[in-house]
């Protein structure tokens, strides 16, 4: 009897590694390493090329083998690029990059809605990462881990899972550094230039997950960026696509994420998005606005929520906000709002 369950223990056992061996990642993931890779100056062609990855269609990868992942991995440890890799891929995410999950991140309304929106991307990205939550009295963790017990997944793509969550969390809530309390991390990943991307504790386990500790308090915290700057309800039954309220989006996150650069205008923006000038116009067109209106909004959003906060000098949101000079700020403040910064605040 004994040997009859462990043959079915090893049985199970095989069906589950053979199972998770064909599991698919999407092609983001891919996307992503070879960003950081270039950003790491390290041959990132000739290392995708070495697992069979053209980059040249790398834009059309839709989904890759785990294996091939793995193989890559090898790769670019051979290039001692490998500890370093989640650490590039932090500084150079963006929300973005995460369009072809079939979800729109940068909608979440509040840090609760982020977190469930966070599960759904993760499956569409990497089928093998499991991310759950689990609620207590007092906080709130988001646990990544392998989503088949049996099978161990590299723990350089939970770390990436752990960077790219934390990095979200960022782009979204810059305003409240409260959110995250603390993050635990597998003994196996400690090393100091990992601990340094988190602004908050680092502590470690001796399990394979890796968690973010949410205060519960801060899970309603309210992401200002997610409504679009236009009201889309006119445009709901106009027979416009989801395709094209997902450029709406993009266009409007791109102007979040970059909104305190003096280079922020509709060319960068095109070229971003890999468009013309005339196209993105005409994709702006159909909701009634342009790239001036957009850009103003979101100006006047960032500007009240940051003399709210009144953290910053006036000088210093000046510049956040890519004016040259605090003059010139409250002269566009006074123009968008009626009063001066000062009296807003």
């Amino acid at each position: 009897m004994q040997s009859d369950h462990n043959l079915n223990s090893k049985l199970s056992y095989l069906e589950e590694y053979s199972s998770a061996t064909k599991q698919r990642v999407d092609g983001s993931w891919i996307r992503l390493i070879y960003i950081a890779l270039k950003a790491q100056n390290l041959p990132a062609d000739d290392l995708l090329a070495s697992v069979g990855i053209e980059v040249t269609t790398l834009h059309e990868l839709n989904y890759i083998h785990k294996e091939v992942v793995v193989r890559l991995y090898d790769s670019i440890d051979m290039y001692n690029g490998l500890d370093t890799l989640p650490i590039s891929i932090a500084q150079v995410f963006q929300l973005h990059f995460l369009r072809y999950t079939g979800v729109i991140i940068a909608d979440a309304k509040t840090v609760s809605d982020l977190l469930e929106k966070i599960i759904f991307a993760s499956e569409k990205m990497h089928e093998l990462i499991k991310v759950v939550t689990t609620v207590e009295s007092d906080y709130t963790t988001l646990v990544i881990s392998s989503r088949i017990e049996l099978f161990s997944l590299h723990r350089t793509t939970l770390e990436i899972g752990l960077c790219i969550v934390h990095k979200m969390i960022n782009q979204m809530f810059p305003f409240n550094s409260d959110i995250i309390s603390n993050v635990i991390i597998d003994i196996k990943s400690k090393r100091q230039c990992l601990e340094n991307i988190f602004d908050c504790p680092v502590l470690y386990n001796d399990k394979a997950e890796y968690i973010l500790v949410f205060n519960n308090d801060a899970l309603a915290t309210t992401n200002i960026f997610s409504t679009h700057s236009i009201g889309l309800e006119p445009f709901i039954d106009n027979n416009l696509s989801k395709s094209e309220f997902k450029v709406l989006s993009d266009i409007e996150r791109l102007i979040v994420e970059n909104i305190t650069s003096n280079n922020l205008n509709i060319i960068f923006v095109a070229d971003q998005m890999h468009v013309s000038v005339k196209t993105l116009q005409r994709q702006l067109k159909r909701f009634n606005t342009d790239f001036s209106t957009l850009l103003k909004m979101k100006k006047v959003k960032y500007a009240q929520t940051l003399l709210r906060e009144n953290k910053l000098s006036l000088t210093q949101i000046t510049y956040k906000l890519g004016f040259n000079s605090p003059s010139s700020f409250s002269r566009a403040f006074k123009s968008w709002t009626g009063i001066s910064p000062s009296n807003y605040q």
